[in-house]
């Protein structure tokens, strides 16, 4: 099949962003001198960095000519909509702590007071920067995400509002999950969520989060009036000390009128773990860059993802898994399902830098494809630079067995149901690996409704 002709387009003219535009917007988000500083250093970054071009590698096979980049910016407010919490998605009474938030804005957090007398902090993004100014100077985009790394990271960097802040002093160990609830309303435009993650030495800690957005309807519940686009520009920044492990899972549901771009990087020094679990269900488009880069000898990246594709949604993911130091170990296993219409393209890359010995890296896309119109493009790579290594990679693309539901069949099971069952049995390796059973049943329920 041949690759879909790119109309290569500025999406968003530089002069249109200006200081007086930036400092109205940060002066709206009640920020301190050095995050506005922040946000005009991104803003002269973004003004110098040209828009994603059909000759660069990763955007090759992405047309964004229809974005409207110019006019999301445009219906951008200074004050985000208030909301509550919607009476389906309550506030969770068993984790050790949430934050929820609504359009940018915390509409409630909590954590146990013994973890707080230990010296946690998890909390949201506004209120971590006036209480814990100097612990978010030192981390915010300085060593993970910084944004010099691309268009979107700078323009990450402008807007960015709302999100988590968790930093685990060391040796603490947090035993229940820590949740984050993340919601937009209906025709809210935009969303530039950060999540910060800091565990010092020998810290260990669970952290949930989960991506969701209103059904779409026009004005007055009106359901034919066509919705606007909608932005999601996140960040997602996570720095582990020696000996700290980290279990961080991710789920997004966005509706269908969002674009939705992510940079998330994680920063792993002496035998440190994350095991770094993504599920994507929703979105029209989703962009997402993700790294784990091994800095310390003997640290360790297990990178899980679920993602289910159906209609003419389209999912872009891009990792890297970087080997720097020497003995340490990254298994990357993606698995995706199609339907409908709907394209996935995964393009994963194991590099191992000079002096990087005893590395052992792995990474594996396996797609099932559910319509003969659906498209899935798998796209391994290796880099290898030091002599003592084992890295293999493997990609699979395939339909259903005949087998297996010529026999279900025969024992009476509808179609539907055995295809169903073979659906959820193909996605449960990876599912299996959440630890919170709730957000496992969610998952999986969620998938259920999309096989139909």
């Amino acid at each position: 099949m041949p690759i879909v002709n790119l109309r290569p387009a500025p999406l968003v003219k530089s002069g249109e962003l200006n200081r007086e535009a930036i400092e109205h917007y940060s002066a709206s988000q009640n920020d301190p001198d050095w995050m506005l500083a922040r946000r005009l250093e991104a803003l002269r970054v973004f003004r110098d960095t040209p828009a994603p071009q059909r000759s660069d590698e990763l955007w090759r096979r992405v047309d964004l000519s229809t974005l409207k980049l110019e006019q999301i910016l445009t219906a951008i407010t200074s004050n985000s909509s208030s909301a509550t919490m919607p009476a389906e998605v309550p506030h969770p009474s068993s984790a050790s702590g949430w934050v929820a938030h609504v359009n940018g804005t915390s509409t409630g957090t909590y954590l146990n007071p013994e973890l707080a007398q230990q010296g946690v902090v998890f909390t949201d993004l506004a209120t971590a920067i006036q209480q814990h100014g100097d612990l978010i100077q030192k981390y915010l985009m300085t060593e993970c995400v910084k944004v010099s790394d691309s268009y979107f990271a700078a323009l990450h960097g402008v807007y960015l509002r709302g999100g988590t802040v968790l930093v685990v002093p060391a040796g603490v160990h947090i035993k229940e999950p820590l949740r984050t609830l993340t919601r937009m309303t209906a025709w809210q435009p935009d969303s530039f969520t950060h999540t910060l993650v800091v565990l010092q030495e020998g810290a260990q800690a669970t952290l949930i989060e989960e991506f969701t957005s209103d059904p779409v309807e026009g004005p007055a519940g009106n359901s034919s009036a066509r919705p606007p686009q909608v932005l999601v520009n996140g960040a997602v920044e996570i720095i582990l000390g020696k000996d700290s492990q980290l279990d961080y899972i991710s789920l997004q549901d966005w509706g269908r009128n969002v674009w939705n771009f992510t940079t998330e990087r994680a920063h792993l020094y002496e035998s440190a773990t994350v095991h770094w679990v993504l599920g994507g269900l929703g979105a029209r488009f989703t962009k997402t860059l993700l790294e784990a880069d091994l800095l310390g000898p003997k640290s360790t990246a297990l990178l899980s993802g679920v993602f289910f594709t159906d209609s003419k949604q389209q999912m872009h993911i891009d990792t890297q898994q970087n080997h720097i130091a020497p003995a340490c170990k990254s298994d990357l296993l993606y698995k995706v399902a199609l339907r409908d219409e709907s394209r996935t393209v995964w393009r994963g890359n194991i590099r191992v830098f000079p002096g990087a010995q005893k590395s052992d890296g792995y990474q594996a896309n396996r797609n099932l494809q559910l319509s003969p119109r659906s498209r899935a493009d798998s796209i391994p790579g290796l880099e290898i630079e030091a002599d003592d290594v084992r890295c293999t990679h493997g990609a699979t693309v395939g339909q259903l067995e005949e087998e297996p539901m010529f026999y279900m069949a025969t024992r009476g099971l509808p179609e539907v149901d055995a295809r169903r069952l073979m659906v959820e049995g193909f996605f449960a390796p990876v599912i299996d690996r959440i630890p919170l059973e709730e957000t496992r049943e969610r998952l999986t329920s969620e998938i259920s409704r999309k096989i139909g």
